[in-house]
């Protein structure tokens, strides 16, 4: 079984460098709409800020901007403290507050990449695992043989019905859709897809 992290909840931190404010966001998202609503929220809460840089990573997906800073000095920096505490599904934005003071490339570097760890340290963590959510239709006389397959796997039921077919939900770590056809050809409908489930507290 896949085990990823994600943080349980947002979090706000804050430093001053020479003046400058650095407001770093952590927050849980799930897709690119998220993360588009989120930073429009952000913008509209620091209205004022010159800077609003970011990194994100769902599941394949990342990315990052410096949103005007030097290239290199603030985006980055951000996404690789992600990537450092395997952290997924997680959106850092740090605002700034210019306070008329140029801090210099390697500076803000710093700053940008403190701001990032700093925040992550106060943000509580949480496992993901990674999981295969099931819907199948079986015929009635083949769901004990059903049940017996997935007795040898490690499977969670979520819901069933009974009408002239059965209805089955259910969760494996596994995927094993050729499996099911190849055994069951003609008696089972099978929809496969990933679904995440929030583990313990970490």
């Amino acid at each position: 079984m896949e085990t990823i992290l994600t943080i349980k909840e947002r979090k706000i931190n804050e430093i001053e460098v020479d003046k400058s404010k650095f407001i770093s966001i952590i927050c849980p998202v799930k897709t690119e709409d998220d993360i588009s609503k989120v930073l429009e929220e952000v913008k509209k809460e620091y209205p004022k800020a010159r800077h609003y840089c970011y990194a994100y990573i769902l599941d394949k997906a990342e990315k990052y901007s410096d949103d005007g800073e030097p290239q290199g000095t603030a985006g980055k920096p951000i996404l690789s403290q992600l990537e450092v505490n395997k952290l997924k599904f997680t959106l850092l934005i740090v605002v700034r507050y210019f306070g008329g003071t140029l801090l210099g490339s390697g500076r803000l570097l710093r700053t940008y990449l403190a701001s990032a760890k700093e925040v992550i340290n106060l943000a509580k963590k949480q496992e993901l695992h990674k999981m295969y959510k099931w819907r199948v239709q079986i015929d009635i006389d083949t769901y004990q043989k059903f049940l017996s397959f997935l007795n040898k796997q490690c499977f969670i039921i979520m819901k069933q019905s009974f009408n002239d077919r059965i209805s089955l939900d259910f969760l494996t770590p596994l995927e094993f859709k050729d499996d099911l056809n190849s055994m069951f050809y003609g008696k089972i409908d099978v929809i496969g897809k990933i679904e995440y489930l929030y583990g313990k507290d970490i």
